[in-house]
């Protein structure tokens, strides 16, 4: 779940220069309500499914002439002075900093803070659950009008109860997790499980996804899933970083597609070389994402 843990220290500089641009003179317009119609709807349709681009490849296209969005992804070492995340509450001049620059891009925000743990001791979690709540309060203080949610926070992540089914004890035990995080859906629009990839078994990929969107539809919020078109490093040592075949990634999207109100599509990270990868506009899993939409597009005139 914290894959983008590892590109942080890499990265640092890339977060001081953001906050930097974000301290410029900002030019906030009135905020769209069109960008953001699957808020205020419990499941998808044609034409209410969102495809949401979090990917950071060079000299990547417009994405949005294919119908995908861009989303405002917010590091947690971003918000931290020199880029140093700890488990303190980061900075709220940062925050403001990047609320009003969330607010002038009119993008839905996701904030990404894996520093405090979702799992232990009901106190343990209840500070976690507080400090997630603070950052957003911050972040809505400054900005009312955004619309953010939290990676991977609700549901709490998990692949192998996931897979028990609802009538097991370690299902049941993974719901009393979830249902720790509810004093956060007082503050967030909507929620953004994790469904990386971390195996080659297709149908136990579906079944984990499944389940953990049928998790994510017990808080009553519209559910955006997170992909990766790459294996997961750190459950697979094998596969890691390994592209998925096309076939495997259409099969991700369209089981999304039918059971939740959009998938945000994350990568761009070339691990060999440890800095962001160039765009490849025959990657297998870019010709599946086209196709995929051309599909949805269809069944949007039809």
């Amino acid at each position: 779940m914290s894959i983008q843990k590892k590109i942080y220290e890499t990265f640092a500089i890339v977060a001081l220069v953001l906050v930097v641009i974000s301290t410029l003179p900002l030019v906030l317009r009135k905020q769209n309500e069109s960008d953001f119609p699957v808020s205020r709807l419990a499941a998808s349709t044609p034409s209410t499914f969102q495809v949401f681009d979090a990917t950071s490849y060079v000299n990547k296209p417009d994405l949005r002439a294919y119908g995908i969005k861009p989303i405002n992804l917010i590091y947690g070492q971003f918000l931290y002075k020199d880029g140093k995340i700890d488990k303190t509450l980061p900075s709220q001049k940062k925050i403001k900093q990047f609320a009003e620059e969330a607010s002038r891009k009119n993008q839905l925000v996701i904030l990404e803070l894996e520093q405090w743990p979702l799992k232990g001791s009901d106190e343990v979690v209840a500070d976690s659950v507080q400090n997630l709540i603070q950052v957003i309060k911050w972040f809505r203080d400054s900005q009312p009008e955004l619309q953010i949610g939290l990676y991977s926070v609700l549901p709490v992540f998990d692949y192998w109860r996931a897979l028990k089914g609802p009538d097991s004890q370690e299902y049941k035990e993974w719901q009393k997790e979830n249902d720790r995080m509810r004093p956060i859906l007082k503050y967030v629009d909507m929620v953004f499980p994790d469904l990386y990839t971390h195996y080659a078994d297709r149908n136990g990929w579906v079944q984990y996804a499944t389940e953990n969107i049928r998790e994510a539809r017990r808080y009553g919020k519209p559910v955006y899933a997170f992909v990766w078109p790459q294996y997961h490093s750190g459950s697979n040592k094998i596969l890691g970083h390994t592209y998925l075949s096309a076939d495997y990634w259409m099969v991700q999207l369209e089981t999304l597609r039918t059971h939740a109100d959009g998938v945000v599509i994350w990568g761009g990270w070339d691990w060999d070389n440890m800095r962001f990868a160039q765009w490849n506009e025959n990657a297998c899993w870019w010709r599946a994402t086209k196709e995929f939409l051309r599909k949805l597009n269809r069944e949007v005139k039809s």
